[in-house]
């Protein structure tokens, strides 16, 4: 029997209701399972894993909230090569695909194997410190290098495969994917491109320059940023606007495509100009 991760998410549903439905619509007929950090909450349920093997044993993952819940879930359930229901619970819910009004109708489908997996490239991050320290990321939507604080731009280069691109005096610069082309990327003036193609997309925030340009290149390249020793304050990196961490002079943010891919359960087919209309689109009519 399948064994279904159930991540709920206490903000955006704080007395479990919407979570109860699914579990209503799901017990006895699957193995459910959720973090061992909702047994008090949930004591209907006897199977919960430990946080930090949250994804280990279960064949998919319903993840219920906004576009944040979904694309964690969907980031840490790549590493296990798991495919991830959204329920939207958020404001926009970009990504997910269920409405909180059609959760038991949708997992009727999805329990009867009506559905497709939707793959989208993932990017990863690497930054190396002056220090000799080195991080890494992983990112579905994006990975950003941005001033930390107060109001003085950061002056920055961009390299693409080793060639110098240019120089920025910017806020900062944003590396998406095409699923993050709909996010920030899009605030600050980026295309939006289908997801359906493998591409990061470079766009500058507020740059001071009057033919900054974005973008779009293909993921085979590999984009270097690093910062110049002249900026007062360190920068900052973040991925899917999460984990801020300093990034001063001397120190190399590279970026290339993720050997992870993130899988998104479908249940109504591919609908990327549907959605787009429905929720940013025909919004602003």
């Amino acid at each position: 029997m399948n064994r279904i991760l159930i991540i709920p998410n206490i903000d955006r549903d704080p007395e479990l209701l919407y979570t109860r439905q699914v579990l209503a619509c799901l017990q006895g007929r699957v193995q459910l399972t959720v973090s061992r950090d909702f047994s008090a909450a949930l004591p209907e349920l006897s199977d919960y894993q430990a946080p930090e093997a949250l994804y280990e044993g279960v064949s998919s993952v319903v993840a219920l909230g906004g576009d944040g819940t979904l694309l964690r879930a969907a980031r840490e359930a790549a590493q296990y090569k798991l495919p991830v229901l959204g329920v939207n619970l958020g404001h926009l819910g970009f990504l997910a695909e269920v409405e909180r009004e059609e959760i038991c109708e949708s997992l009727e489908l999805f329990l009867a194997g009506r559905y497709t997996i939707e793959k989208r490239m993932m990017i990863h991050g690497s930054l190396q410190k002056a220090t000799g320290e080195s991080l890494a990321f992983e990112a579905l939507n994006d990975i950003v290098l941005a001033r930390s604080c107060g109001t003085r731009l950061i002056d920055l280069n961009v390299c693409i495969d080793g060639e110098f691109v240019d120089d920025f005096k910017a806020d900062g610069m944003i590396v998406a994917t095409p699923t993050g082309s709909t996010a920030y990327s899009m605030s600050a003036g980026g295309p939006i491109v289908d997801p359906a193609l493998s591409s990061f997309l470079i766009t500058p925030i507020c740059p001071h320059k009057l033919y900054a340009k974005n973008l779009v290149v293909p993921d085979v390249r590999t984009i270097t940023m690093t910062v110049s020793k002249t900026n007062p304050l360190p920068a900052m990196v973040t991925a899917d606007g999460q984990g801020e961490t300093e990034f001063f002079p001397g120190d190399t943010l590279t970026i290339q495509k993720s050997d992870n891919t993130a899988r998104l359960i479908r249940l109504k087919g591919s609908r990327f100009y549907t959605v787009l209309h429905q929720k940013l689109l025909g919004k602003e009519r």
